[in-house]
Order: structure tokens, then sequence, then C-alpha cells
């Protein structure tokens, strides 16, 4: 089988495999009827709050964000309405995407979701300090934290779901290597793109997803996102030596004017500075 007929198969099945896996719970349904809230022109702030109220886990994610650093505020905020108004409508939602997504996925894989929150930091980070792009921090770090969905969802798949899925793949006759491909996740950024298109996820996010090993890929509209995300889950594979710089994509470097391995060493050293001093400062 000739590695183009291999991965157009490849696709193919993880598009017909998300449309079979039934046991795919929906996106929850208070985080639905929120967004709803909050993409309507007309809610009130007050009845966003009184919801968000309503569900402990998101009040404290809320009130975690616009207390953090980024926020820079000189008193704790611990008023729902006053978190709600300070984070805004836009970066709201994305913290409803990303916590609906982490109330639906399993917590257990612990090293998969360390290396989203550190891929996450990088983004963020990145896009901040290097790009200075405000306009796109939420979106690189959302991005980040869920850029391995689809990876978290087949390490940590039921095992009904996983004889569902190789019955499905016998009675298509499907190439066992493909089939093992898939369940060590080597599809895992088109499956998980396709999941978030399945839960409604914004274009970004869910190109932050489907592109990050494969920039080049996406629509320039989501480029800088893409390449953002590209680039911090690239200096986590250079930090445990799956990748090298002579791999990293070449325009995902020109875009952050970084032209020696040298420099990405530099920039390397010091994201991974200000994360171990994060994750001190949170333990």
């Amino acid at each position: 089988m000739s590695p183009k007929i291999h991965v157009e198969d490849l696709a193919s099945l993880s598009r017909e495999i998300v449309a079979e896996i039934d046991v795919l719970p929906m996106f929850p349904d208070n985080i639905v009827y929120l967004q709803k809230l909050v993409s309507d022109p007309d809610s009130e702030l007050s009845d966003i709050a009184r919801q968000i109220s309503m569900d402990p886990s998101l009040t404290a994610e809320l009130l975690k964000l616009v207390n953090s650093a980024s926020f820079m505020l000189q008193k704790r905020v611990d008023n729902i309405v006053e978190a709600v108004k300070m984070a805004g409508m836009k970066r709201l939602n994305l913290i409803l995407y990303q916590y609906g997504t982490e109330v639906l996925l399993p917590k257990g894989q612990k090293s998969l979701w360390d290396h989203s929150y550190q891929a996450a930091f990088y983004a963020y980070s990145l896009a901040r300090y290097f790009l200075k792009r405000k306009d796109i921090l939420d979106d690189v770090y959302v991005g980040g934290i869920l850029h391995d969905m689809g990876k978290i969802i087949f390490s940590s798949v039921h095992p009904e779901l996983l004889e569902k899925i190789e019955r499905f793949a016998q009675r298509r006759e499907i190439d066992r290597d493909l089939f093992e491909d898939l369940s060590v996740g080597l599809n895992h950024s088109e499956i998980g793109a396709l999941i978030a298109e399945k839960w409604n996820f914004p274009e970004v996010l869910t190109a932050a997803i489907r592109h990050h090993h494969e920039p080049e890929t996406a629509s320039s509209d989501f480029s800088s996102v893409v390449n953002t995300v590209y680039l911090a889950n690239a200096l986590c594979d250079i930090e445990r030596k799956a990748l090298v710089y002579e791999q990293v994509d070449t325009a995902t470097l020109e875009e952050f004017n970084i032209t020696s391995e040298r420099q990405l060493d530099q920039i390397h050293a010091r994201l991974k500075r200000a994360f171990d001093q994060d994750r001190a400062g949170t333990d």
C-alpha cells in the first residue's frame, strides 16, 4: 500500500468511525445552554452569571481566570457578574468549550493532560511575548489545551468501543495496519477535529486541533493560531526528544522570526523556566 493511499484511507476511516461512535457523549446540556446565552446579544450579564453559578466547578474556573496574572487586578474578584463582565463574551465562550471538553474526556491520562497544559502555556506565551498578538491569546491557549483531544479519547476509550471499532474495520475489510495506526493515535489530529466539529466547536479551535502537526495545510484565516499551537507542541516534543530543529516547519519559524537552532533553544529555555515557576506556584 502506497503512503498516499494509506493516508487517504486513514482519513476516510477516521470520518466513518467518528460517525459510527454513538456512545460518544453530546456536549453537556448546561454548557450548550450557556453558549446560547453568551451568543445572544439580548442576554443580561446577571442571567449568564446565575447560570454559571449553578456549576461550582465552572464558577471556580471563571474566577481562577479573572484573578490570574494576565488580568493584573488590584484586588481579587469574587463576584460572578463582575467576572463575566471582565472575561468578555468571546473569552467566556472559549472557556465553555474548554470546560465542557474536560468534563467529557477522561482524566485518567495524566501525562497527556500535563502535556496539553504545557503546550497551552507555551502557546499563550509565544503569542503574547513573541508575536505580540493579544487578539489570539485566548484562541491559542484553549487550542493548546484541546489539541490532543483525539489522542486522549483513543488512549482512554472504553474496551467495548475499541471492540466496536475493530468489528467495524473487519466488516469493511480494512487493512489491519490501518486499524492499528488509529488505535495508537496516529491520526489523532483528524479524529480530534472531527469530534470538535460534532461538538460544534468554533472553526479556529477545530483548525488548531486538525493542523497541529501540519500547519502548512491550514487555511490562511487561522494560520497564526495554528502556527502558534504547532510551535508550542513542537517545543514540547523537542523537550522529550521526539523532534529535532531540522524537522520544525520552516514557515512557522519564519513567522516567529526564528533563524537558528540556538535562537529556538533560547526561547524554549525561557518558556520552560516560566512554566516550571508557574507550576511551582500552583502546587
